[in-house]
């Protein structure tokens, strides 16, 4: 076993359910599988903003300013939304 793979191995054993937390975040469970919010947080993603500090409450905000509201509710509709109103 690689030095690496031990430490890693040794961190993931202390934290309780990160693997399920990162498989979850990074799979197509995330955001309920919305293709709006997963849009959304891609576009924060790729702009390197830290994911849980910044990205995760961002993507929440818009999900309840847009996607709750039913004022965005599929991607035909985030590409006609007017950019003043998303900031």
């Amino acid at each position: 076993m690689s030095l690496l793979k031990s430490i890693v191995d040794n961190y993931m054993q202390k934290v309780s359910r990160l693997k399920e937390h990162c498989y979850r975040y990074l799979g197509t469970r995330r955001w309920g599988k919305s293709v709006v919010l997963m849009v959304v947080d891609a576009a924060f993603t790729s702009i390197d903003l830290n994911y849980f500090t910044t990205v995760v409450p961002k993507v929440e905000e818009f999900n309840t300013e847009f996607v709750k509201t039913r004022e965005i509710r599929n991607l035909k509709e985030l590409a006609k939304a007017n950019i003043n109103e998303l900031r």
